[in-house]
């Protein structure tokens, strides 16, 4: 599957979404990584398993790990999975979906950052709420290899051009959760033509990647990106109503253009867009004090007043 990310912009990314949150203003970039502790596998919700359409060998084992107990992320993840929150609705409301697609750089998902903790705040506001698990970059069966491969990433800068491999699997999970959603939609109590995404960082990446290839079967009603890409040449036809937040002080896109942005107007595709003055990288459920931690409530109102939800 081609990739329409470039690999330059992928290298600004360079790093994750959960990445920055744990850093204070005087820390250096990467000093996170020394406080990652190793974690048992927590007893997750079910999941639905999702197809796989482009295999990617790895023998390596899913495990978790921690930057403090209340921000999980897990790696190796091998086995894409679609897990349905609960709360939200009736359950015999058919009503809007959206798609959590969470960050990490490709090498990890930070599934409480960006996954449960921002589920727990959608799911009031009347949408059925999914959180992907999507394929991770392979890496080294333990949790020394796994803290070795993130010092690499966020401390030397090192495995661009490795990640950025990972991108087309990301994709193509992320639009086999979106076909799963509206095949099941009778089942899951889903409105089949308001499935939206809402990805951060690498999770964002994914989503652009997702609405850029523009598969009819897979392609999102409408989307959202928090501290993604804000420069791309294409977009694609009958672009969907796009939410975008990040803040002017985002270390891995701070130095990019609003392109994405303008190409999205001109195509005549409906788009909001915040650039928060401060608040950095990797904000979705972690407030800084800026105008950064107002992203959700805005995000609600977006929802609301777009009619994706009630």
């Amino acid at each position: 599957m081609r990739t329409v990310l470039s690999r330059r912009r992928f290298g600004l990314l360079a790093g994750v979404s959960a990445g920055l949150f744990a850093m204070g203003a005087r820390a250096a970039p990467g000093d996170w990584v020394n406080g990652v502790l190793a974690i048992p596998t927590p007893r997750e919700p079910p999941a639905f398993a999702l197809p796989v359409t482009t295999p990617l060998d790895n023998p390596a084992r899913e495990a978790w790990a921690q930057q403090d107990p209340t921000q999980r992320l897990v790696y190796n993840v091998s086995r894409p999975s679609l897990t349905r929150m609960p709360g939200g609705p009736a359950a015999t409301k058919a009503a809007p979906a959206v798609i959590l697609v969470p960050g990490g750089g490709f090498q990890f998902l930070a599934m409480d950052n960006e996954g449960y903790d921002v589920a727990k705040r959608l799911a009031p506001l009347g949408v059925r709420v999914f959180i992907l698990k999507y394929r991770t970059q392979p890496l080294p069966d333990s949790f020394e290899g796994f803290k070795a491969a993130l010092a690499g990433t966020f401390q030397r800068g090192e495995g661009a051009e490795a990640r950025a491999r990972q991108i087309p699997y990301a994709v193509a999970d992320a639009q086999a959760a979106i076909r799963a959603v509206r095949a099941h939609a009778a089942e899951w109590g889903v409105d089949p033509k308001r499935v939206g995404v809402l990805g951060f960082s690498a999770g964002a990446m994914t989503v652009l990647g997702a609405l850029q290839a523009n598969a009819t079967d897979a392609r999102p009603d409408f989307a959202g990106m928090i501290y993604g890409p804000t420069e791309a040449a294409e977009v694609p036809a009958n672009a969907p109503p796009l939410f975008a937040a990040i803040a002017a002080d985002d270390r891995f896109f701070r130095s990019q253009d609003l392109s994405l942005i303008h190409n999205w107007r001109r195509a005549g595709g409906a788009v909001e867009l915040h650039l928060y003055s401060g608040g950095g990288h990797g904000f979705a459920s972690q407030p800084h004090g800026t105008t950064s931690d107002a992203w959700f409530d805005q995000y609600a109102l977006w929802l609301k007043a777009m009619k994706l939800a009630p």
